[in-house]
């Protein structure tokens, strides 16, 4: 799940929970018998997926890395097994993603003067940039113009203004304690380019410009050079990648199978990074949890009764850093939006939460739509999610389909706990025995809705939209 600070704020205004009795009361599908407990869905399956999935082994999964891919792979080979037909790339069940960005291939290299400085031991990049650039060293100073194309050397405890930096090659600044502490792991992790290009705002550079820390020594080495000195950055580097896994079951009623009911996961997580004892961030709840959830009720889907709807899986990468899996499916989907009839996003489910009855799970905007309200009267147990103030509902892939208009929302059970976003996030604060009823118990009311003629739809005011701030979770 994504850090609040790095989306949309909550919306603002309110819709009551009567909105959505009063759209679910004008069509009442009758209630199918409940689908028997699935067999398959066993907690040493469960345990089985998470313990491949959160592993260290897997190293974090970050977005857009190998293990992210390695993720995907293991997925769509599950896939294979349980026969559901591949949605990914050349035949298989993996589809790669170009994000827009670049990654460096090799660690980049510095050269000053005589001076060669290596990623990773004197330098850390925090933004490539469009890859090698090369420019003259120019010496900050406040009210001076930076030349264009320089290489812009900062002392210590200087801060330029961003727009004095616009047409700049890169900046020079020195490591803080903080960078320091983080300095290894950092080095371990290759930069990538920030998407788009000019000024960001909020009092980051410009992603135009390559920007270089420098140990304390080589910026007291770089210091002592005369400006016009030749800054020469080499950095290989090679398209951005994110790994989805998609795959579907073909929907058995002629006249049903072009609906489909999409249930999706995101495999990414943050990789490794920090300093410590411990800098694998497994991600166990975020969202290992998640994409083990699908993955069982896609099981279980494959080996029953093919459903009268088609059911999609999904499972995007990078939503960690951006949401590029969800965004490139909504881009390029396997089939047209319209034909998307309801989405449920399973995202942290692995402990529960106080706030709402045993073993029950809450849905992200439950009162946006009426779909929640219908698989609860289906026998989901599922309720208003808990934590209204977080906006859980804008930080996840399903707000990205939401805003193109599918009803689309994420079941959970996350209890904000202190390990959210930390390597603690980890197999050992999983609660197996919750997971295992939590995935079980939405089985037959997702089997009932890959069965029924129900079509969800939004509640007055209740469709989010890009841009515009209100909410109806509240």
């Amino acid at each position: 799940m994504r850090s609040p600070s790095r989306f949309l704020r909550p919306l603002i205004a309110t819709v009551a929970v009567a909105c959505v009795v009063a759209a679910c009361a004008g069509k009442k599908p009758a209630t199918l018998a409940a689908a028997p407990p699935p067999v398959t869905i066993t907690e040493a399956s469960v345990r089985g997926h998470m313990e491949f999935l959160a592993s260290d082994a897997m190293q974090g999964r970050g977005s857009g890395t190998l293990d992210e891919w390695r993720a995907a792979a293991y997925i769509g080979s599950e896939m294979r097994r349980w026969g559901i037909e591949p949605l990914g790339d050349n035949g298989g069940y993996v589809k790669v993603v170009d994000t827009g960005r670049l990654t460096a291939t090799a660690p980049p290299m510095l050269v000053a003067g005589d001076l060669t400085l290596t990623y990773g031991r004197e330098m850390l990049v925090q933004s490539i940039n469009n890859g090698a650039v090369s420019g003259p060293l120019f010496r900050y100073t406040p009210g001076a113009k930076v030349p264009d194309g320089a290489f812009v050397f900062v002392p210590d405890g200087a801060a330029p203004d961003n727009a004095a930096l616009a047409n700049a090659a890169g900046t020079l600044t020195v490591e803080t304690s903080a960078i320091r502490a983080q300095w290894a792991a950092a080095g371990m992790r290759l930069p990538v380019a920030q998407a788009g290009g000019g000024g960001r705002g909020g009092g980051a550079a410009p992603v135009a410009v390559v920007r270089i820390i420098l140990d304390k020594a080589s910026h007291a080495m770089i210091a002592g050079m005369a400006d016009g000195t030749k800054i020469d950055f080499r950095c290989a580097t090679a398209p951005g990648r994110t790994y989805n896994a998609l795959g579907q079951l073909k929907g058995s009623d002629p006249r049903q199978s072009a609906q489909v009911i999409l249930l999706t996961a995101h495999l990414d997580h943050l990789g490794v990074r920090g300093a410590g004892p411990d800098t694998i961030y497994n991600g166990a709840d975020d969202d290992a949890s998640g994409s083990t959830a699908v993955m069982e009720l896609a099981e279980a889907i494959a080996k029953g009764p093919r459903p009268k709807r088609t059911v999609m899986f999904a499972w995007f990468g990078s939503e960690e850093a951006g949401g590029f899996g969800a965004a490139d499916f909504l881009k390029n989907p396997p089939v047209p939006l319209k034909q998307m009839t309801a989405n449920l996003e399973f995202e942290m489910i692995g402990r529960s939460d106080p706030k709402v009855p045993e073993h029950a799970l809450w849905l992200t905007g439950y009162r946006c739509s009426d779909l929640g309200a219908e698989l609860a009267r289906q026998g989901a147990k599922l309720v208003d999610d808990p934590h209204p103030e977080q906006s859980f509902f804008t930080r996840s892939d399903n707000i990205q389909l939401a805003y193109d208009g599918i009803i689309a929302h994420t079941v959970s059970s996350f209890n904000l706990h202190k390990e959210y976003h930390t390597p603690a996030d980890d197999l050992a604060h999983i609660d197996f025995a919750h997971m295992t009823d939590s995935i079980r118990s939405m089985y037959a009311p997702v089997l009932w809705l890959a069965n029924s003629t129900f079509v969800p739809s939004w509640v007055a005011d209740g469709r989010p939209v890009r841009g515009q701030r209100k909410d109806c979770t509240k």
